[in-house]
């Protein structure tokens, strides 16, 4: 069945009925896709949207990350937007790198908007009655994170919470972030992560990033947290160690960090990185 939702500045269709639904926005006059995996019932639901790496794609980060089952038995709608050549615009407008801009006039002759995509997103599934616009969470795996914290960065107020995997914050973000609210937020980080190093640097595209203590302590600083961070002790798979940085005493909201001893740019299975975002989520309300 195909199904209609016209507004101001956006066109939803449902392209098939399948169990995970394949779904196309209008922005700006570029058709935008994703995925969604709806729990039952009809009425407004929590929901998560989780933005895959680079080279990926909704399909993939679906299978990769098993969300889609969690959130569906959790009670959460799970989404998976597509990013254009399986690659998010997380720059600035003005700010990107000509290998960007060369990239993207290779898949679609501009670049995407895709801030205004995600915002567009949200919008529709909460103007269509499909998702509860007081618990909506953004989530990203490695330049999906990147993507979700420029949108953390502009437009906080949509979201009740955010999850960072395997993820960092470039300065040519970090340097203008200016989150109108504090957000709660979850990490996960190896430290010794080669493709966005724990400790900052460079990436390999080269993008100076900040050493993830560094946007610990920026959340810490925005959420207004006072004490502290609670330390524990989880062991892991391949003699790997996860170290827990809870940070709890805070007016805006938890930060909370895994970071895998040891770690490179994956996370290991059995520390189950979609039900840890689950459970985070399920008691954050904006």
């Amino acid at each position: 069945m195909k199904r209609l939702l016209l507004c101001s500045f956006v066109l939803l269709t449902t392209v098939s009925s399948s169990a995970a639904e394949p779904m196309q926005l209008i922005v700006n006059g570029h058709a935008r896709t994703f995925l969604i995996e709806r729990p039952p019932g009809n009425r407004p639901h929590p929901t998560i949207i989780m933005l895959h790496g680079g080279g990926g794609g909704a399909e993939q980060e679906k299978q990769l990350s098993g969300l889609a089952q969690i959130a569906q038995r959790e009670g959460f709608l799970a989404v998976f937007p597509e990013a254009t050549g399986g690659l998010w615009n997380f720059f600035p407008p003005g700010k990107e790198t000509a290998q960007v801009v060369e990239f993207f006039q290779r898949h679609g002759g501009g670049l995407p908007d895709d801030v205004a995509f995600l915002k567009a997103l949200v919008a529709t599934l909460v103007q269509d009655g499909v998702s509860d616009a007081k618990r909506i969470y953004l989530s990203g795996r490695s330049l999906g994170g990147v993507m979700a914290l420029r949108l953390a960065c502009i437009d906080a107020g949509t979201f009740a919470a955010i999850g960072l995997l395997i993820s960092a914050m470039p300065d040519t973000v970090g340097s203008d972030c200016h989150p109108p609210k504090p957000l709660p937020v979850l990490m996960i980080n190896g430290s010794a992560d080669r493709v966005l190093p724990y400790q900052g640097m460079r990436s390999i595209q080269g993008e100076i990033l900040w050493p993830t203590q560094r946007l610990v302590a920026f959340f810490s600083d925005l959420n207004g947290c006072t004490q502290p961070a609670q330390r524990s002790l989880q062991s892991g798979p391949r003699a790997q160690n996860i170290e827990i940085e809870r940070s709890t005493a805070c007016t805006g909201g938890p930060v909370v960090l895994y970071r895998i001893v040891g770690g490179g740019h994956d996370i290991p299975a059995a520390l189950q990185a979609s039900q840890t975002l689950l459970t985070f989520f399920s008691d954050k309300a904006r």
